[in-house]
């Protein structure tokens, strides 16, 4: 059998270990490429998953009355990202329950203004403004809100938009509001009587009539209520259920404006 030269061995050995180390440097550099690249994605979502739990654990607190323990987790919040609308919404909570309504009004814009799609807190701008009696702002914000279709509370935007829409007589508009609240979710009560109320001024008193019944079933007798059953129940010649309705007011709610309210009636009768 020949024998191979040792000059060609040689060469195989160099070439062999080049082409090993060739392909071990290209492995390593796009090993850290990719534990870069996994690395920076990581830390991302990591931030990502604290600013939500941060404004989470805030919102908690701030239910639970404990406003230190919801500043604490707020800022820390905005520590993560300054431009959060989560965390500034929080914080704009947090100071309306503080009556510190211009920083209140400051984070509140300043969520819309990092987020102006952010509806959770548009809806909260408008309460906060339908609150203070800027009843025209509260029905710009709270009818934009009303917009978004895949808010989660719609029906509550659209209650507090029927609120706005009678503080300013637009009666349509109110209306129109309380009856998509029920709608999107029957189960709210309020709507109910804020629209027997107005069919009763309309003089639907039918309407008026199933509608207070269906507050009264759902929440039971309320001053408000049982004052209108009195004047319902008069408009449909029931004395019966007129004197029913009023001796409930007079027993469960004496010093009630609307017993108060009651007695002139009967006087001016």
């Amino acid at each position: 059998m020949s024998r191979i030269p040792t000059a060609w061995v040689s060469v195989v050995v160099v070439v062999a270990v080049l082409v090993v180390a060739g392909c071990t440097t290209t492995n390593t550099s796009s090993s850290k490429t990719m534990t870069s690249g996994t690395s920076d994605t990581d830390k991302k979502h990591r931030r990502s998953d604290a600013l939500d739990n941060y404004i989470k654990l805030g919102l908690g607190y701030l239910s639970e009355g404990n406003r230190d323990g919801a500043r604490f987790n707020f800022q820390k919040a905005l520590e993560i990202n300054s431009r959060s609308p989560g965390a500034h919404n929080g914080l704009a909570l947090l100071y309306q329950l503080d009556k510190e309504y211009s920083l209140a009004e400051e984070h509140f814009r300043k969520a819309l203004q990092y987020d102006s799609k952010y509806t959770r807190g548009r809806n909260n701008f408008g309460v906060f403004l339908y609150k203070r009696k800027r009843y025209d702002e509260a029905f710009e914000q709270l009818t934009i809100a009303s917009e978004d279709v895949n808010y989660s509370r719609r029906a509550r935007v659209f209650l507090s938009l029927g609120m706005a829409a009678s503080r300013l007589g637009k009666e349509a508009e109110a209306k129109q509001a309380w009856e998509k609240a029920l709608a999107l979710d029957p189960r709210m009560s309020t709507p109910y009587f804020e629209l027997a109320d107005i069919y009763f001024r309309e003089q639907d008193l039918p309407r008026a009539k199933i509608y207070l019944d269906r507050y009264e079933a759902m929440v039971g007798p309320t001053a408000r209520a049982l004052w209108l059953g009195v004047r319902l129940e008069r408009a449909f010649a029931n004395k019966n259920g007129e004197a029913s309705k009023a001796l409930a007011l007079k027993k469960m709610f004496p010093y009630s404006k609307e017993y108060l309210a009651y007695k002139e009636w009967l006087a001016g009768q």
